[in-house]
């Protein structure tokens, strides 16, 4: 059986930033899940529901409501598997909150951990270095594809 990697949101937002060091390795990753190839290469990659609320919720501080709806449609696009958040995942979420409550770890992530580990998803691809103090899961750097 292949793997499974959730994408966090961070590689969709470096992919479709302004120039910086992350930006073509999260450009290719998001051709490569549009194309087949990450698939063929590595396994299966997907998503989760709390993702597209991130995302809106990010490009609208910043006044880009249009940007973020855009970037919306262009991830839900490729048909990427979209995890729920349900209540499994809220249980899970409470119990990571209180364990990694002093480390800093944001509460989206959280969320995103929790619905790794209610799925049995061990690797999360992000550019966000604060996955790793989750000793559940493995973040892997865009960088190493």
């Amino acid at each position: 059986m292949s793997d499974i990697y959730i994408i966090d949101t961070s590689v969709f937002m470096y992919a479709r930033g302004k120039g910086h060091h992350y930006k073509n390795p999260c450009k290719s990753l998001v051709l490569s899940f549009g194309d087949g190839s990450f698939e063929e290469e590595y396994g299966q990659a997907v998503i989760d529901s709390e993702m597209f609320q991130e995302i809106l919720y990010r490009y609208s501080l910043i006044g880009e409501k249009d940007t973020a709806i855009t970037l919306l449609r262009n991830i839900y696009a490729p048909e990427l598997d979209i995890l729920p958040v349900g209540s499994g995942e809220i249980e899970k979420m409470m119990e990571l909150a209180a364990k990694y409550k002093n480390e800093n770890i944001t509460p989206r992530d959280i969320v995103h951990a929790s619905v790794m580990l209610t799925n049995n998803i061990k690797k999360i691809i992000s550019t966000d270095r604060n996955f790793d103090c989750i000793e559940e899961i493995q973040r892997i750097d865009p960088g190493d594809f």
